[in-house]
Formats: structure tokens, sequence, C-alpha cells
């Protein structure tokens, strides 16, 4: 009965989770703005969760590696890309894939939002990222941002830290990419991120904090909040956005 309990629960978290993500596609659209321009023709997506941003690779690229090693994710993909050809789904650990065959697949760009995070030695997946590309692939990466916002939120996230551009510049630079691109994104999300994580210590992932009425209503503001954010050019920001080149 336990077992039948912890399994409900966990499919229960599960839905949930899928559908505080699908309530945020706008904010994957808006991060995508960000990093198009560097997307080449074939990507690998390190973490794609339940595809909002495979969807815009897809759109964009001919050939889509997503990898997520949760085997729930890689049953809603199958379902939501089943009639894709342009799609391949993994579930790979990147420390004991063969290097060998990632290489053949001609990867020109790796996407990994908001996965090194939550590692506690990043610039190992870094590295491991490196090797699997040639010339001049490009690293597209997003981070939560500011070490001063870390609280209550990051810890219920197994968040091990939060980045700075020079932090971000800094382990892309030791672990073989050259940096071409770092900025902050989403001024408008740091005030409600401390209020909730560092003042109110809410003990859950930040996307929970918010009713759903809350969640349609940031949804329909997304567009607004992107362009402002856009003209602002944002000092500080709820995330940051790195590109990087394959170091020569």
């Amino acid at each position: 009965m336990a077992t039948a309990s912890r399994t409900l629960t966990h499919e229960t978290e599960h839905r949930e989770a899928l559908n505080l993500m699908r309530s945020l596609s706008a904010y994957y659209r808006w991060t995508f703005s960000l990093l198009a321009p560097y997307v080449g023709r074939r990507a690998i997506e390190v973490g794609c969760g339940i595809g909002n941003f495979t969807e815009l690779l897809l759109g964009r690229c001919e050939y889509v590696l997503a990898v997520d090693m949760s085997r729930q994710n890689l049953d809603v993909l199958r379902q939501r890309f089943e009639r894709s050809c342009k799609i391949e789904l993994a579930a790979l650990n990147l420390e004991t894939a063969g290097i060998n065959d990632l290489q053949r697949k001609g990867i020109d760009t790796i996407v990994c939002l908001d996965i090194l995070e939550h590692l506690e030695d990043d610039c190992r997946l870094l590295r491991l990222l490196a090797g699997i590309v040639e010339g001049d692939a490009k690293l597209l990466v997003k981070v939560p941002a500011c070490p001063w916002l870390f609280g209550s939120v990051d810890i219920a996230s197994h968040h091990h830290r939060r980045y700075t551009p020079q932090m971000m510049c800094e382990r892309a630079l030791q672990s073989g990419w050259t940096p071409i691109l770092t900025q902050y994104m989403n001024v408008f999300g740091v005030f409600p991120y401390w209020l909730k994580s560092v003042v109110l210590r809410r003990k859950v992932n930040f996307s929970k904090t918010f009713s759903d009425r809350q969640l349609k209503l940031l949804q329909a503001a997304l567009p607004a909040l992107q362009r402002l954010d856009r003209l602002l050019g944002p000092p500080i920001g709820q995330s940051v956005i790195l590109v990087a080149t394959k170091t020569a």
C-alpha cells in the first residue's frame, strides 16, 4: 500500500510539474528569441524536460537530440513529437555515454537551460560537452542569476548556486569554451524571487509559489515584459544567458 501511495504521489507531482511547464510556454519563447541567432542545424538539448524549448528548436533545426533522464518526461516527449522525423530521444548519461557516437552526429549547437545550477561540479559537464563537438559549435546556456538571491526556493529546487555573468564566463573558459555573449534576462523577476525565497522563505519551486490565476496573468504579461527587458538592457536579472563557442 505504501509503495502504491508513493507512486501515486509521485505521478501527481509530475503532472503538476508538466502543467506548470506548459503554462510558461511564453517564457520559453522569450528565451529562444535571445538564443535563436546562434542556433545551428543540428542540436543537442541537455535536460529537455517535456520539450517546450525542444519544439522551438525543431522549427529551426534539421535534427535535435533531446536528452533527459526522466522516463516520464521521455514518455511525454514520445507522444508530443511522434510525428516528427527530426528528433531523437535519449535517456543519456553524458558521463558514461560513448563520446565517439555523439561526435558522429555532427552536433553544432548545445542547449543547456537551467541545468548547471543542479550540479556540484558544473565545469565537468561543460568539459564533457566540449568533447562531443567540433570547430565553431555553439554552447547556449541559461542559469539562475544573482548569488545574493540564493534562498529557500533554490534549496527546495536543489540548486547549488546562482551565477553572475563573470562566473559563467570563468566556468566556460575553464572548460574549453570561449564566451561570445553574456547578459541578464528578466529584471522583473528579481523582486518577486527575492521576496519569496529570501524574505518569506518559501520552500517550493518558484513556479509553485504562484496561483493558477497568477500564472495566467504572468503568461499574458510576458510578451510586454520581454519588450521592456530588451529596452532596459537590465543590469541584473533573474537569469544569466551565456553563448560560447568551442575554444580552438
